[in-house]
């Protein structure tokens, strides 16, 4: 899984938070979700799918979009994703 920029939202509330894959699924492991629960909303967001689960709505941010400070391209080493699995 690569770092994705994507818009987050709580479930119900109009405002829409610029924040990218690496936060989110730090956030959504928080909330109980299992490795295979976040390859599917991986999957599904890189999909340009908007996702609803554990209280927040999701969506990948079109690469086309320029957003100051979002990761763009990653740029990382094996180890980085070794705590996460």
């Amino acid at each position: 899984m690569k770092n994705i920029p994507i818009h987050a939202s709580i479930e119900g509330q109009a405002r829409v938070v610029d924040t990218d894959w690496l936060a989110i699924m730090a956030t959504l492991k928080e909330r109980g979700l299992e490795q295979e629960e976040l390859v599917t909303v991986y999957a599904q967001l890189s999909s340009y799918l908007r996702v609803t689960t554990r209280g927040l709505t999701l969506a990948m941010i079109p690469p086309s979009t320029v957003i100051e400070g979002l990761t763009r391209e990653v740029k990382h080493c094996a180890n980085d994703y070794a705590g996460m699995l």
